[in-house]
């Protein structure tokens, strides 16, 4: 072979050699799907084929349904208000399951924060952290129309109504026979939550009642009338005016419409 021979072979696979490295760069710029080992690269498992968005009401519903269970008889629902993750969360293809980790002690209502466990193919894959703001709901006793002060309260003034509360020891009535009976301690307005302090024991005897006053010692009893100067409730002592003599004297409640003294 001449020297020129040579020298363009030379030049031929220098040409070659130089193609060959800009093929094997050409498969590895950023972001391209191949490898110089010729795999595609590995990507995290919620950008892989298939991988979907977990929308945050799913965490509300699954921790709605967690607390519902764990209050059973307490409450009549559970209402939850998720402040985060308040975008879509992104989890792999698969059967997917949420789960609360439930807390190593009670905790009420209010603003919380839940740890959900994302499994996929019945295996754990994340945890989310979960904030919501909860509320339960409960039937309370009402009034079905307007009270007055003292008026007394039989079943047919009563219903019931389910309200938003943020505390599981909350102040309201849920049973009617609590009121039943009772008088109003101030007046109540229709459709009012009722609480205890908003009740009290109907008076036994009202000021200006003619009542018997009945006055005892040993087997001797004497009854005469008389007229109540004051109120009271049952074993409670109020003045009555002896309607024969205008005398007053002091005698306990043991009855409607009955009192006794001692003599």
């Amino acid at each position: 072979m001449s020297v020129k021979g040579a020298a363009m072979l030379w030049q031929t696979v220098a040409s070659i050699g130089v193609l060959g490295v800009s093929l094997l760069w050409a498969g590895e710029p950023a972001g391209a799907a191949g490898r110089a080992d010729g795999r595609a690269p590995q990507k995290p498992p919620a950008e892989r084929a298939g991988a979907r968005e977990l929308h945050p009401d799913l965490f509300t519903k699954t921790i709605q349904k967690y607390l519902e269970g764990e209050w059973s008889g307490r409450v009549q629902g559970v209402h939850v208000a998720l402040l985060e993750p308040s975008e879509p969360v992104k989890i792999p293809s698969g059967v997917v399951e949420l789960r609360v980790a439930p807390s190593s002690f009670e905790e009420g209502l209010g603003r919380r924060l839940f740890h959900v466990t994302v499994m996929a193919d019945g295996k754990a894959w994340t945890t989310v952290d979960a904030l919501a703001d909860v509320a339960a709901m409960v039937d309370v006793v009402v009034p079905n129309r307007y009270l007055k002060s003292e008026e007394l309260i039989d079943a047919g003034d009563l219903t019931t109504q389910r309200i938003k509360v943020y505390d599981l020891n909350h102040p309201y009535l849920t049973d009617r026979e609590d009121a039943v009976g009772k008088s109003a301690a101030r007046p109540l307005q229709a459709d009012t939550p009722l609480r205890p302090t908003f009740l009290k024991t109907p008076l036994t005897i009202k000021k200006g009642d003619r009542v018997l006053i009945e006055a005892k010692r040993g087997g001797l009893s004497i009854q005469t009338s008389g007229v109540t100067r004051s109120s009271g409730h049952i074993g409670q002592s109020i003045m009555v005016a002896n309607l024969d003599s205008g005398r007053e004297l002091r005698a306990k409640i043991v009855a409607p419409g009955l009192v006794q003294v001692e003599f």
